[in-house]
């Protein structure tokens, strides 16, 4: 059974623009070490690998070209994104699947060898470990990736000098006003709320303590991101 998601009438801007959203997440985290460490832990085998949600593909990007991708949004404008990247050369994958989905349509996952779960996490609470079980269920091997901090003011680190210059600035703003810029420029994807997502306040102890509880024994560390897996060994997915 699916979950209903609801939708809000605006979204920031990053999530009116995949290129604001390609430079801000860029400006903000080492998105290539990201990627290309959740593409390496894949593998380089032929497999199905699922990626919910997919932004702007740039998990695609790393990814061997023998790999069958599939990737969901609910962001028409980002799945455009990934179609013109593939259609230029940028990413190499011989087949790729885009779908305007919800992640909460677990009966449309089929199966998967892969399912990749990156910064989704935060933006779901607090049905994120319903999405976790049900990817479960799903593939043989589940990949999650969250950041142990999403608000400046909580000690984010930002990949650059001049992302960690402009957090040190934010930090001293007020909350009313951090909430104005959630809404126009920051984590507002028009679908969960602020005060839901607020409640996301997980630190890097207690961020591994959830891991370790869903099952994901093997964690990896990247500055303020956490890559986690949980693989299946008695499951078999044949690809096709």
């Amino acid at each position: 059974m699916s979950a209903q998601t609801t939708t809000y009438p605006f979204k920031s801007l990053i999530y009116q623009s995949s290129r604001l959203y390609n430079w801000l997440t860029r400006f903000l985290y080492d998105q290539k070490k990201k990627y290309m460490t959740i593409a390496k832990l894949i593998g380089n085998t032929s497999k199905r690998v699922l990626d919910i949600p997919c932004g702007t593909g740039y998990l695609a990007r790393y990814l061997h070209p023998s790999i069958t991708y599939e990737g969901w949004d609910l962001n028409y404008k980002f799945l455009k994104r990934i179609k013109k990247d593939w259609n230029k050369g940028r990413i190499r994958l011989k087949k790729v699947i885009l779908k305007n989905n919800n992640v909460f349509n677990f009966n449309d996952y089929g199966e998967k060898d892969v399912i990749v779960l990156c910064d989704i996490l935060h933006h779901i609470y607090p049905k994120h470990i319903e999405l976790v079980e049900n990817a479960k269920k799903h593939a043989k091997t589940v990949i999650i990736c969250e950041p142990k901090v999403i608000r400046p003011q909580d000690n984010m680190n930002g990949h650059d000098l001049l992302a960690r210059c402009a957090i040190k600035i934010i930090k001293i703003f007020p909350a009313r006003l951090v909430k104005i810029m959630d809404f126009t420029l920051g984590d507002n994807d028009g679908i969960n709320s602020y005060s839901n997502r607020n409640c996301w306040k997980y630190n890097e102890k207690s961020l591994i303590e959830l891991y370790n509880k869903m099952g994901f024994s093997k964690i990896y560390s990247l500055m303020d991101d956490y890559i986690g897996i949980w693989t299946d060994k008695n499951k078999n997915v044949t690809c096709i």
